[in-house]
């Protein structure tokens, strides 16, 4: 489990140092932290990173299952 306050899974995309996009479990979508992305990528990309993302955090949950079966 993670530590107190912290998410189970998190994504974050940067450039140049710069937080563009956020998934997070808190609101299960990936979400654009700047405006040059709103502007420039539409719901369909969001949605696409959205569900690649639930992917992503699925077989992490899975692959921590694993490890925890395998040392606990």
């Amino acid at each position: 489990d993670p530590g107190a306050g912290l998410p189970e899974f998190i994504a974050v995309g940067y450039v140049d140092e710069q937080l563009f996009m956020r998934y997070g479990k808190d609101t299960g979508r990936a979400e654009p932290q700047v405006e040059w992305m709103e502007q420039n990528e539409g719901p369909q990309y969001w949605e696409q990173e959205t569900q690649n993302l639930q992917g992503w955090q699925a077989a992490y949950r899975a692959n921590l299952a694993n490890l925890r079966q395998r040392f606990n």
